[in-house]
């Protein structure tokens, strides 16, 4: 046979093989997945897959996006892709149960008024006012209604999240109750009969709380949780009965999901007044004390010491001026874990005379910070505190301890009971008849989800809200996070284990790590240029100064000598030596990344052809071995 017909032989049937091969993988290995990633950013994790196929009340997202209003926004495409890719994939995974629409609001149409009508944001692209979407909406059968204005670029790396926690809270409309269990005066206190208007306010935090869940207030005298608790608020919980601690350590271990704000040395914490020993209000006891409950779970809670940082020091009022408290902090978003959906969108958070948490050795459970200080911390003495703070002496004495101390964390893992065999008999009890007792849980069955604030104090008003009173209205203005880091916490705790779990994703940007390292060099080099040529204009200057003062002031001052122009034009010489010398540095940069593209282009268009290529070479010479042979 003719050599050429073979080949044009062999090149047709490489062609129908390749759009066949095409055809029957678009169809038989449409849902297949390989994520080659580094951290598996297209991935979808264990506990999305288990609320999608968990699903039991039919769920639509409508997802809004102008594609053709976005041509020009490059990242905004992309993003919008992902979001797209997502949704096709939750899809897939929840059958039925979930309905997922395209829309594309063209201006001036139906769709656009439809999503105008669903809450999206939109944003002026052009001069005419045309609008671009980038939102979603979902519903259920109930009439439950969760929206998702725009698509926030910097919250990609949550996108899984707060789609999964969007479709659960439509799946499970019922809203969060929450059990508070606190020994301070969260509710306000009572009102004397005498003076109606001094009783004390309750805090905004309550209020807060009370927007978007029910709150139920437990007494302190209580033996036992109540089982519509969602999730455990315990605010400086203090000389608490060995019944309620039990009760809390039960409520845990089963699976129940908790807050708890701990704290060293509590300022609300008002002791009654003695007037015949005014230091019995400075020795009261105003520590936070949870039993064996954090020893069972694997954490350490000094009290002895309270977490001062100065480079983060609030200032106050100390003697007629400002003065850094060490022991009042203001942390800003630095401060926060940037991968943890209770901190990542915070900025500011303040706090005052808090403790720090660290795991025990040999714990079973994992302490994940959600907020330190900086590593310019250390801990002061609560007995400089508790007999009248000094600011100059604290900041005076103070010594960096070179570490960052850990305010909040996230705590999982499985634990035992502190109660090993259940709760002891109360002596005082023996004789009288028992009641029925639930029954006792030895372990976890799965890991605790529990969240630890080191200070009471920061969720009163004044440390993170401005309250004032208009017409009988309380209206309030955050100075800072605090009551955003709670809220945050109760909506993230009141999922199920499989939505908690969930964290950030990672960036889907990419860095060209060796392009940004050739910038970073460059830079540094250019930087030094710059500076080289600033420091000679100011030298020349001074002498030209120094030149003139030497003549005197006269008619002829302004006039330039011999010795001047000289001056001037060896720095006009150097001048120039310089600006090719940054021209150079310049030019030799966008060489090295024209450089480093042209390979990465090459070897993206002329790479797999030549592997490709050098495979069929290797087969034909096997081949041509074989026959020979």
């Amino acid at each position: 046979m003719n050599p050429k017909q073979n080949l044009w032989k062999g090149l047709f049937i490489c062609l129908v093989l390749f759009f066949s091969i095409n055809l029957a993988s678009s169809t038989l290995f449409r849902k297949a997945r390989l994520d080659l990633t580094e951290s598996g950013l297209f991935t979808l994790s264990d506990g999305t897959r288990s609320i999608l196929e968990g699903m039991e009340d039919d769920v639509t997202l409508r997802f809004f996006f102008s594609k053709t209003m976005a041509n020009d926004l490059t990242d905004l495409r992309d993003y919008a892709r992902r979001v797209e890719e997502l949704l096709a994939e939750y899809q897939s995974i929840a059958g039925p149960r979930l309905d997922v629409q395209f829309i594309e609001p063209e201006p001036f149409s139906e769709e656009e008024d439809q999503a105008v009508s669903y809450g999206m944001q939109g944003v002026p692209v052009n001069r005419a006012g045309e609008m671009l979407y980038f939102g979603l909406v979902g519903t259920n059968t109930t009439d439950g209604e969760e929206v998702i204005p725009f698509f926030q670029l910097r919250r990609e790396e949550f996108l899984e999240y707060d789609l999964t926690k969007l479709i659960y809270q439509l799946a499970n409309p019922d809203r969060t109750t929450v059990g508070l269990l606190t020994t301070l005066p969260l509710s306000g206190g009572p009102v004397n009969p005498m003076q109606p208007q001094a009783a004390p306010q309750p805090w905004f935090i309550v209020e807060t709380i009370e927007q978007t869940c029910d709150l139920e207030m437990i007494p302190t005298s209580a033996t036992e949780i109540p089982k519509e608790v969602d999730v455990l608020l315990v605010v400086h919980p203090k000389e608490f009965s060995d019944e309620l601690l039990y009760a809390i350590d039960q409520f845990v271990i089963a699976g129940g999901h908790a807050i708890f704000y701990l704290d060293p040395h509590c300022e609300q914490d008002i002791p009654p007044q003695d007037p015949s020993n005014p230091m019995a209000a400075m020795t009261a006891n105003r520590t936070s004390d949870l039993g064996p409950l954090l020893d069972a779970w694997g954490v350490e809670f000094p009290t002895e010491g309270i977490a001062a940082d100065q480079k983060n020091a609030l200032n106050v009022n100390w003697k007629n001026r400002e003065t850094p408290f060490v022991v009042f902090i203001g942390l800003d978003k630095k401060a926060c874990a940037s991968n943890d959906p209770i901190t990542a969108e915070l900025n500011t958070l303040r706090v005052g005379m808090g403790g720090h948490f660290l795991p025990t050795e040999g714990a079973t459970t994992t302490l994940t910070p959600l907020v330190q200080t900086s590593d310019d911390a250390m801990l002061v003495d609560k007995m400089n505190i508790s007999f009248g703070p000094d600011p100059d002496r604290l900041l005076q004495d103070y010594v960096a301890g070179g570490e960052e101390l850990t305010l909040a964390a996230r705590l999982t893992g499985h634990v035992k009971s502190a109660y090993p065999g259940g709760l002891p008999e109360d002596p005082t009890t023996e004789g009288v008849a028992p009641t029925e007792k639930p029954l006792h849980i030895e372990d976890s069955t799965e890991p605790i989800q529990v969240v630890l604030v080191g200070d009471a104090d920061l969720l009163q008003d004044r440390w993170w809200v401005q309250v004032s009173n208009f017409f009988g209205m309380r209206i309030a203005q955050p100075q800072a996070n605090n009551g955003d880091m709670l809220v945050n916490a109760i909506d993230n705790l009141s999922g199920s284990s499989d939505l908690i779990n969930l964290r950030s994703r990672g960036s889907f940007y990419r860095p060209f790590e060796y392009l940004d390292e050739i910038r970073r060099k460059a830079a540094e080099e250019t930087g030094r240029k710059e500076q080289d040529l600033t420091d000679k204009l100011a030298e020349t200057e001074r002498k030209i100064q120094d030149l003139q003062q030497q003549k005197g002031g006269g008619v002829n001052s302004v006039i330039l000598s011999a010795e001047q122009r000289a001056e001037i034009d060896k720095f006009r010489d150097e001048q120039v030596e310089t600006r090719k010398a940054l021209r150079a540095v310049q030019h030799s940069l966008a060489d090295k990344i024209e450089g480093v593209g042209t390979v990465v282009k090459a070897t993206n268009v002329f790479g797999l052809p030549a592997v490709i290529l050098l495979l069929g070479l290797l087969v034909t010479a096997a081949r041509g071995g074989r026959k020979r042979s």
